[in-house]
């Protein structure tokens, strides 16, 4: 049985491919940087396609943390070593 992609999956999977190719160009990034960009570009900010940009692809691990306003933030970079 062949399962179609409904068009919601589509744009996310389109969304997290936005991500990726952004962190691309701009690693490392914080969430709270990733999130920024996603507002500047006009998208939608959802939970759940981050973390699958994040985690999902091959390309992306987390490099390290930084302190940002007292708090610890993760740092995400693009990386083609895989």
């Amino acid at each position: 049985m062949r399962r179609r992609w409904t068009e919601e999956r589509r744009q996310n999977r389109i969304q997290a491919d936005w991500i990726v190719g952004w962190l691309r160009d701009n690693s490392p990034a914080t969430i709270r940087e990733i999130v920024s960009a996603l507002e500047q570009a006009g998208r939608d900010v959802k939970a759940h396609i981050i973390r699958r940009a994040l985690q999902k692809s091959q390309f992306i691990e987390k490099t390290g943390e930084i302190e940002v306003e007292g708090e610890i933030h993760s740092q995400y970079s693009f990386t083609s070593t895989h």
